[in-house]
């Protein structure tokens, strides 16, 4: 009895062990089973992704072979107008825009844009064929990226301007007015105090980080809180629009290597094999999928121009920003290879501290990022520094427009001079703050005589103006002719004035010393 009592428990031991294992089994069975069929479907996924590419880069090419024969017939002959050589040019604004006609009338060049971004210049060619000019064109082309790599090719390439005559600080970053998603700073926030988990907060930040300029209305609806990030991706490059960071450093460094290549047409065809983004937003359109890694583009920058890292100027547009985040973007860049020399905005709270950020790239140590404090007039600056809000030794800049003065003549044209008077107090406020001032202007409406007189005035007063002239075309050339039109460079900023946000420097207000 005992012994088949055992046998029975044995049994049932042995069914219970059958039956786990064959539950186990049956599970492994399917996992198995579940585990080959997402493969199945990530292979699936990643054929019809491939496909896609291929079917994109196909319509890129027939787009390119619609465009090609239109490319060296393009209607335009831009006028051209040399300057004083600008010793030291801070950045090239807004990617260099200004020398958008310097780009369209130089016929590799003119390949290389419609190649690498053919819906750009279908706009661009439509423009022209319409009978724009370059008032029209400049702001076309604000920030991207293939004339962000022609102002720097032609400047590390041009024999004339040797290394000697420069300022360090000459061409020291390329300006990026820099959206991010705002819907990620929540996960920033939560993410602040774990290392990790930040790191992978501030990839996803910059990998979706838009550089784009955007329209007045996108600007100003983001001032009042209504986030633009989605509105920005959908609006067309030629638009305001931009290029996610990526992306955008892909097609600056393809760029670079085409205009080097020996033989354009074979590096194109080379090229063109690469497949291109199956997305449909204006920010992601004909880019590269996948773009090249941002340490290849940094090397490619490092070839062409003899500097040992590529380095930007950063301007957050997106209204949460905060100096905390922009430490942390500091260093989710240092971490791609990137320099960042400076930091900008028009408030002072959203820069401030920022420059105590010790940077590492690739083992070289670099100091923070200069604060750079924009105004929109001279006579803003000086408002606030009657006021006492701007901190000694702070870098400021404004638009040097409103350092010129204008008469017209009986012959309908308007002559322009320099405010010597303005020039004087201004440098007398610098030497009481220790500031480091320079100017910008607005390319589209700033004529070369005005041009002209803003770099012999920073030739002239290299102590005044030690941040020199952020002149968003070539160092040494303008494009836009004297006419009848007063064209000093203000661009939309004068309506600031007729509304009371931006003051002319008044002369004698206040005696600096």
């Amino acid at each position: 009895m005992r012994y088949a009592r055992g046998e029975r428990a044995m049994g049932t031991e042995r069914s219970t062990r059958f039956r786990f294992f064959g539950w186990v089994g049956q599970a492994l069975r399917r996992v198995g089973e579940v585990l080959a069929g997402a493969l199945r479907s990530f292979r699936q996924r990643r054929r019809r992704l491939q496909a896609g590419a291929r079917l994109v880069g196909a319509e890129v090419r027939q787009l390119g072979a619609a465009l090609w024969d239109k490319v060296d017939d393009l209607p335009f002959v831009p006028t051209s107008f040399k300057l004083t050589p600008i010793r030291t040019q801070l950045y090239g604004h807004g990617a260099f825009m200004g020398a958008s006609p310097a780009l369209l009338a130089d016929a590799r060049w003119r390949r290389i844009l419609a190649f690498l971004m053919p819906d750009v210049f279908d706009d661009v060619r439509k423009a022209l064929e319409a009978g724009d000019g370059p008032p029209k064109l400049m702001p076309m082309l604000e920030n991207n990226p293939v004339l962000a790599a022609f102002g720097v090719y032609k400047d590390a390439t041009n024999d004339e301007a040797p290394d000697s005559s420069r300022n360090p600080l000459h061409l020291c970053g390329l300006e990026w007015d820099l959206f991010v998603d705002r819907d990620l700073f929540p996960l920033w926030e939560r993410a602040r105090h774990d290392p990790e988990e930040l790191d992978r907060v501030m990839e996803r930040m910059i990998d979706t980080s838009l550089i784009a300029h955007a329209t007045p209305t996108d600007t100003l609806q983001e001032a009042m809180g209504i986030c633009q990030y989605r509105d920005v991706r959908k609006t067309k490059k030629t638009a305001l629009g931009g290029v996610e960071v990526d992306s955008w450093l892909d097609l600056f460094a393809r760029a670079l290597v085409l205009a080097r290549a020996d033989d354009l047409n074979a590096a194109i065809t080379a090229m063109e094999a690469e497949p291109r983004s199956t997305s449909t937003e204006a920010c992601m359109l004909h880019t590269f999928a996948p773009p090249w890694s941002v340490r290849k583009a940094v090397e490619v920058h490092r070839e062409v121009t003899g500097k040992p890292c590529l380095s930007v100027i950063i301007e957050i547009k997106s209204l949460r920003s905060t100096p905390e985040f922009l430490c942390d973007v500091v260093r989710a860049m240092n971490a791609r290879g990137i320099h960042v020399v400076a930091v900008a905005a028009f408030l002072r709270e959203e820069v401030a501290g920022v420059s105590a950020t010790e940077q590492t790239v690739d083992g070289h140590t670099y100091p923070g990022p200069r604060e750079i404090q924009f105004f929109h007039f001279a006579g803003d600056l000086q408002d606030a520094c009657d006021k006492g809000l701007v901190e000694p030794g702070q870098s400021v800049m404004f638009n040097g427009a409103s350092l010129l003065d204008s008469v017209t003549t009986e012959g309908g044209r308007p002559v322009y001079s320099t405010k010597m008077g303005v020039t004087a107090e201004l440098d007398a406020y610098r030497k009481r703050l220790d500031l480091h001032v320079g100017f910008y202007v607005q390319e589209g409406d700033c004529d070369h005589q005005a041009a002209c007189l803003l770099s012999d005035l920073c030739e002239a007063h290299p102590e005044t103006f030690e941040l020199g002239f952020a002149w968003g075309g070539l160092r040494d050339e303008a494009h836009l002719p004297t006419t009848e039109a007063t064209r000093l460079g203000y661009g939309s900023q004068r309506m600031l004035e007729y509304v009371g946000k931006a003051k002319q420097w008044k002369v004698g207000k206040r005696k600096a010393g």
